[in-house]
């Protein structure tokens, strides 16, 4: 059987994982709002505080959403960064200035607290799909059945619900 699990828009995944900000600094309660991430008066700041994206969040209906995001809220284009690498993407986090765009398990690898982010909303999501090369195939169907939950766990889906997360599927 030729399988493949496919990022897709969460509209049309079989399984979704919601996306919030990670940062270096214990959570408050509260969500992050992006427009806090503004660097200050001229010469206030080295470098302005970032939103580093994973690699596989740079994706369209995540990356796009982001920086449409951005740009309402005034952030320079360099504040959203794609990292080259999940070690990358977890290195900028360590710093308390920045912040990473995690699930709640890969929040908790990371050690940082993990805050819901204020205007991206409940609806952020990765999403996950799969695609066979023969979709009449009965084996395939029945074997993705059968996988279905154990395919959920290890993408983090339906594994943690907090209330800045929406629903799962």
């Amino acid at each position: 059987m030729r399988a493949a699990l496919l990022a897709v828009p969460p509209a049309e995944a079989a399984w979704t994982v919601p996306l919030g900000l990670a940062v270096a600094t214990a959570p408050r309660a509260g969500p992050i709002y992006p427009d806090t991430l503004r660097p200050g008066p001229a010469g206030g700041e080295r470098r302005p505080r970032r939103v580093w994206l994973q690699p596989e969040d740079d994706v369209p209906h995540i990356r796009d959403r982001l920086t449409r995001l951005r740009d309402a809220v005034g952030l320079r284009p360099a504040q959203l960064a794609v990292a080259p690498a999940v070690a990358s993407a977890a290195a900028g986090v360590l710093s308390p200035r920045d912040a990473l765009l995690a699930s709640p398990a890969g929040a908790r690898r990371l050690r940082p607290g993990r805050r819901p982010g204020g205007e991206l909303g409940p609806g952020l999501a990765r999403g996950y799909a799969r695609a066979t090369a023969d979709d009449t195939d009965a084996d395939a169907a029945r074997l993705a059945e059968r996988c279905a939950d154990a395919v959920a766990r290890c993408l983090g889906a339906g594994t943690d619900t907090g209330a800045d997360t929406g629903a799962d599927r």
